[in-house]
């Protein structure tokens, strides 16, 4: 996205969110994107950083 407008958009189909992350880290820009299913926001992708899901984080191990 930029703005309002989208800048690149790549369809694929995966079984699960998981899949998908794993998917689209094979072919990730060094931009920051987001990961969409339908019109749910599964996860946004910071560049150089861990995909962040809807309301939590992906990859922390952190405890607390």
């Amino acid at each position: 996205m930029d703005g309002d407008a989208i800048v690149d958009r790549f369809d694929f189909e995966a079984e699960d969110d998981s899949e998908a992350l794993a998917l689209l880290a094979l072919r990730r820009e060094k931009l920051e994107c987001d990961l969409w299913c339908g019109d749910r926001l599964v996860a946004t992708i910071p560049s150089g950083a861990n995909p962040v899901l809807a309301g939590r984080s992906f990859g922390n191990r952190s405890s607390g």
